[in-house]
């Protein structure tokens, strides 16, 4: 059980440092299909064809976005009331893994809810990493209006493709893909547990 465990471990680390891992890109992208970082507005896409929509409670799009002085914006617009709903969507073949966010000021009483976890931004001007879990896509801000926070980095995993580790598949010859009970598309198996391995429960020890 050792040899095949210590075995297991090996090829873990073979193929998931084989998935890749990108950030996103905010400077080059697109508002509402136009080029431009001085609107404050509702739809971002990339070039990669990543999307972000910003609507208020009601579903409606609301301007919240905005690319200036080389930061990528989420404002709480004086027009809107709290919370502002943002809708992530990734190209297919990838999942989101992470993102990071950054209060505009300490004072600032804002907050992130994603997935029935609250995420504090008061008091701090620090990066906030929030985990994404496999196909949940949406987050809430919550925060006094007129008032700005500011999303960092946004990171996709690339899944169920090849790479250029090629000698590592599965029986499709295929990079196998990784969650863990949560959900969440993990890239390594960091502890002990019970992972998802290509469709399949893995016991690893």
């Amino acid at each position: 059980m050792k040899k095949f465990t210590l075995a297991f471990s090996l090829i873990m680390t073979m193929f998931t440092a084989a998935m890749a891992q990108e950030n996103v890109d905010f400077s080059n992208g697109k508002f509402d299909g136009q080029w431009g970082d001085k609107e404050t507005l509702s739809m971002w896409t990339s070039t990669d064809g990543l999307q972000i929509v910003s609507t208020d409670a009601n579903g409606n799009e609301v301007g919240s976005m905005k690319y200036y002085n080389n930061r990528f914006t989420l404002y709480i617009n004086e027009n809107v009331a709290t919370p502002i709903k943002y809708t992530i969507t990734v190209p297919e073949g990838y999942c989101l893994t992470e993102m990071k966010v950054k209060n505009s000021t300490k004072s600032h009483n804002a907050h992130i809810d994603y997935d029935w976890s609250s995420y504090s931004l008061y008091n701090t001007t620090a990066e906030k990493a929030i985990e994404f879990v496999e196909g949940v896509n949406e987050f809430y801000l919550y925060g006094l209006v007129g008032r700005t926070i500011y999303l960092t980095s946004l990171t996709i995993t690339k899944t169920g493709e090849e790479t250029a580790i090629d000698e590592v598949k599965g029986e499709n010859g295929k990079v196998k893909t990784i969650y863990d009970l949560t959900g969440r598309c993990v890239n390594e198996i960091a502890k002990p547990g019970i992972y998802i391995v290509d469709g399949k429960k893995v016991l690893v020890k």
